[in-house]
């Protein structure tokens, strides 16, 4: 499909015999695309965050929390709905339960670290479902400070100089460290069309059966 891509003016995709669609890529990226690709790595905290959080969240000295204190210590950072992501199942709190089924406890800077990058993701979460709505924003990937979201909506709201301007205007706001926003692939468009190809069935015709 790269090749495609590369060397052809004109693209046509064939399922179960018939034509399915003509055109050139970037029609049918626009016409039979399903969304934006938006990836995004954000900032670690600093230093001087570490710092202050460690002093104000574990005033007790302490430099690990146990699974006892996952609770206040979450409403001391600000957010004591955080301890309920610190499961096995769940996408970056995984990390922590590891933590503790290996040594009982999570360091004070690891714990400071998540807190921080989790609410860095639901700043950038509630910002994109509150341009795109609810539904148009599709968590697809997450892993520690990464992330990849699917954008989905109208034609004109897909649009790449529109997705660029909403983000470069919070880019520091939203600790964003890089990005890149994508348009579906020409091979995703293919795969789409052939998953809806009916697996045939009896002799082919003009084939006569012994």
């Amino acid at each position: 499909m790269e090749e495609c891509e590369a060397l052809c003016s004109r693209v046509g995709i064939m399922v179960g015999g018939r034509l399915r669609c003509l055109g050139s890529v970037q029609h049918l990226k626009s016409r039979f695309g399903d969304g934006l690709m938006f990836d995004v790595k954000l900032d670690p905290p600093s230093t001087e965050e570490l710092e202050y959080l460690l002093q104000h969240v574990f005033t007790d000295g302490n430099t690990y929390v146990t699974p006892m204190e996952l609770d206040v210590k979450c409403r001391a950072f600000g957010n004591a709905e955080l301890a309920e992501r610190i499961t096995a199942s769940h996408p970056t709190g995984y990390s922590l339960t590891a933590a503790i089924e290996r040594d009982g406890f999570i360091r004070a800077e690891a714990f400071c670290t998540w807190c921080v990058e989790e609410t860095r993701f639901d700043a950038l979460h509630e910002y994109l479902q509150g341009s795109f709505g609810p539904k148009g924003v599709i968590v697809m990937e997450r892993q520690n400070d990464f992330c990849r979201f699917k954008i989905r909506g109208s034609n004109n709201e897909l649009k790449l100089s529109r997705m660029f301007a909403l983000i470069e205007n919070v880019k520091t706001k939203m600790h964003i460290h890089e990005y890149s926003v994508s348009q579906t692939t020409l091979e995703q468009i293919f795969n789409a069309f052939a998953s809806q190809q009916e697996e045939e069935k009896g002799v082919a015709r003009g084939v006569y059966q012994a």
